[in-house]
């Protein structure tokens, strides 16, 4: 195709240096992750009792705990990170010995004020022989974990692809042995598309995609409709013959979102009802959005036709555990409320023996009908790390598709690629600059640029993507780009689509011209800063200077960590919400942002209990994906030397500054931000940017 361009093919020893380097990367992340969340952020809630054991969906044990009232003023817990679908590990209280504590691992599966319900992990058990009778303390420390497992896979998929004796065609593409090719437009015929309202970009994007003899990258610039084409394209690529369809995403979040896409809407469902085809979420079911549940795996198995065998071992487990384990009203430590004795002794053991054979015929008769289930499915959706669970062990398929693939890891994308058939074709989503993946490894030291660099240079970071690595080899021939955004009007996109994205977006006529005074019951007044699109507070000059923060929870739940804040800036912003707020503009339609933690608990603790929690405060990283009305963002870096630290990376600005529809605030340094001699791609933006907002923002002196 033209366009693409067709680098020297790696040797060998090239494919084999640059696995070993993903290696090594891998392994330090991990080792640094584990330090950092287990040590320097370790997260615990302490004290807590056990108030339930019971059986679950899958046989998986449940294990409910709680604030016990006798050893706690109150049943409520404290401020926490404890989210479902976090690992945790169970331990007693009273930290004893290495080697001589119990513990227990898990998956959180609900999290209330009163209780978190923990599923615990069999993944250690040999065959079907999981242990059942918890040994559990009666005073608990819940401490979440880095996810080992995560880790686990990614080395496995990396061991697999070096071990390949004979790469298959589209492996050997991914890695630069041979360019991809497409299907000549002149003998493709387009689809009949079923969403009505795509637009041209997204049509030829997947058109583009289902060309394709090998891979294809669909760029999604923000708000541009990516995961619409994606769902579009997932439907026709099983509507038009027996296919079968791993669709992944970087998070669970991502999964779902375009899993809601194809099944939620009718048109699709109707499609895929007259192709015979079928959609399965694989993946812990406490990480699946709940409105999702019904076509999860574990669902689809207990309410399918042949579940009722397994439905019926489960009642006997449910039976055995409701004697067992204590009541639901019992409380922990209290033990005059307990309504019945439990057996002891060898009639426990023997009871707990029954409960061990019942779920070892449960799992047997689960790992056949699973089986079943999968196969009627012909679209497969799960994480990239999910795509490695054992449920999908043995099977092929004869597309991968990834969305947000520049937010996933290079070797968490193997997982998924590895399942593909001899003939199989890879789609790749998202948008290179946007935020990579998040990593907290320090670097190796970039290589020397050389003129006869090789095509599979070993990457010096793990932000190198999978999407970045195919697109710098093969050129922008082989990605298809979605330019026409949805989002923000034309003064918001400007300054992004100019210096990142080559002029090429449009904002679409829906959003092109939009003003908050478009919104019912907002009124702008006589002064253009409360109806303008971009509004800049510059505190040059005016003594606003950070400061090291502590983001500090007073519960003890959380370990300090060191950031930046900026309380001047903060007010800024409290005074400036009041202002929209006063003008009409519900606290729902704003969000604040900041790149920094300790800004985000400064901001928190001040407006939070003004306008409460309807008022969206957060990091930047944290908006990824998602819009409001009004943003107001806090750059919080004010100093003599120009020191600016998150804000030289120009993918967490253009997040940052592309979450907006309506209005958008920035309140920082333009001296800070904008000084300096450092001359690199970062500062240069910076520069770029504070030149735009002068000539084309609303400016506002901060500490008038």
């Amino acid at each position: 195709m033209t366009g693409v361009r067709a680098p020297p093919a790696p040797s060998v020893d090239d494919v084999r240096t640059w696995l070993q380097r993903q290696r090594k990367l891998l392994e330090r992340e991990r080792n640094t992750e584990r330090e950092q969340l287990l040590e320097r952020h370790g997260l615990a809630l302490l004290g807590l009792g056990v108030a339930s054991v019971r059986v679950g969906q899958g046989a998986k044990l449940l294990v409910e705990l709680e604030r016990p009232a006798a050893f706690h003023t109150s049943i409520y817990f404290p401020p926490h990170q404890m989210r479902p679908g976090d690992t945790v590990e169970l331990l007693d209280n009273a930290p004893k010995k290495e080697g001589q504590e119990n513990k227990e691992r898990g998956v959180v599966s609900r999290v209330s004020d009163t209780t978190i319900t923990v599923v615990i992990d069999d993944s250690t058990a040999k065959g079907d022989d999981a242990r059942i009778d918890l040994d559990l303390p009666s005073s608990i420390r819940l401490v979440k974990l880095a996810n080992e497992v995560t880790y686990d896979r990614m080395d496995d998929a990396l061991k697999q692809l070096e071990q390949l004796e004979s790469p298959n065609d589209i492996i050997n593409c991914l890695l630069g042995r041979t360019p991809p090719t497409w299907e000549d437009v002149s003998s493709f015929t387009p689809p009949t598309f079923l969403n009505e309202s795509l637009n041209e970009p997204q049509k030829s994007a997947i058109s583009f995609a289902m060309r394709a003899n090998h891979l294809a990258l669909i760029h999604g610039p923000p708000g541009t409709g990516k995961t619409t084409a994606l769902a579009e394209l997932v439907v026709h690529l099983v509507a038009q013959g027996e296919k079968r369809i791993l669709v992944c995403g970087a998070s669970n979040l991502a999964v779902d979102n375009l899993l809601e896409r194809v099944v939620g809407n009718p048109v699709y469902r109707d499609a895929l009802q007259r192709a015979g085809a079928g959609a399965t979420r694989v993946g812990h079911p406490a990480r699946v959005l709940q409105k999702l549940s019904s076509v999860t795996l574990d669902s689809q198995c207990a309410y399918s036709p042949e579940g009722e065998l397994v439905r019926d071992v489960a009642r006997e487990i449910d039976d055995l555990m409701s004697v067992l384990s204590p009541a639901k009203t019992a409380r922990a430590g209290n033990k005059s409320s307990r309504t019945a004795p439990r057996p002891k002794g060898a009639e426990r053991r023997k009871m707990w023996e029954q409960v061990r054979e019942l779920r070892r015929e449960y799992r047997k008769r689960e790992k056949a009908l699973s089986g079943t289930v999968l196969q009627r499915a012909n679209i497969v959706f799960a994480t990239c790390h999910g795509a490695g669970s054992r449920q999908l062990e043995g099977f092929e398929f004869d597309y991968v598709i990834i969305d947000e693939v520049c937010q996933a890891l290079e070797a968490t994308c193997w997982t998924p690629i590895l399942k593909l058939a001899p003939h199989g074709r890879v789609i790749l989503a998202g948008d290179h600059l946007q935020l990579p993946p998040t990593v907290k490894a320090d670097p190796d030291k970039p290589p020397v640029a050389k003129s006869n660099a090789k095509t599979l240079q070993p990457p010096h970071t793990l932000e190198t993507t999978l999407f970045d690595r195919i697109l710098h080899m093969y050129g922008d021939g082989c990605k298809a780009l979605l330019s026409v955004q949805y989002r923000m009007n034309d003064e918001i996109m400007g300054f992004p689509n100019e210096q990142l994205y080559e002029g090429k977006l449009v904002a679409h006529s829906s959003c092109a011209a939009v003003r908050l005074s478009d919104i019912e019951g907002y009124e702008q007044g006589d002064d253009e800063v409360w109806g303008a699109p971009l509004v800049f507070y510059d505190t040059t000059g005016a003594g606003m200077y950070e400061r090291e923060g502590d983001v500090d929870d007073t519960s003890g739940t959380l370990m300090q960590s060191q950031s930046k804040s900026n309380e001047n800036e903060a007010a800024i912003v409290g005074k400036h919400i009041e202002a929209l707020v006063a003008h009409g503009l519900e606290v729902s339609r704003i969000a604040v942002l900041s790149p920094y933690a300790s800004q985000v608990a400064t901001l928190s603790s001040q407006l939070h209990p003004v306008h409460g929690h309807e008022l969206e405060i957060g990091t930047v990283d944290g908006m990824q994906g998602r819009e409001k009305d009004a943003i107001i963002l806090s750059l919080v870096r004010s100093n003599d030397a120009h020191e600016i630290g998150f804000l030289q990376d120009r993918r967490r600005l253009n997040v940052a500054m592309t979450r907006a529809k309506r209005h958008l605030v920035v309140v920082g340094d333009a001296d800070t931000i904008a000084g300096g001699r450092d001359s690199g791609e970062g500062r240069r933006f910076l520069r770029a940017w504070v030149e735009h907002l002068h000539s084309n923002a609303v400016v506002e002196m901060g500490f008038e």
